[in-house]
């Protein structure tokens, strides 16, 4: 996992979108994304909410 893929906190968000790439959980990856509405301005993940990102704007 690279340095703008990895959490930098990853205590304290396990469900953050670059956390669950990392350990291949897909399914959780789309139940959090289906109707995105932030982007994590670290990794580029998007998500419903902002919650599951690291750096989060909305879109």
């Amino acid at each position: 996992m690279s340095d703008k893929e990895s959490c930098p906190k990853p205590k304290q968000h396990p469900a953050h979108m670059c956390q669950l790439k990392h350990e291949g959980r897909i399914e959780e990856i789309d139940k959090h994304s289906a109707q995105p509405k932030f982007v994590c301005n670290r990794c580029r993940a998007k998500a419903d909410s902002e919650d599951y990102l690291c750096n989060p704007r909305p879109l």
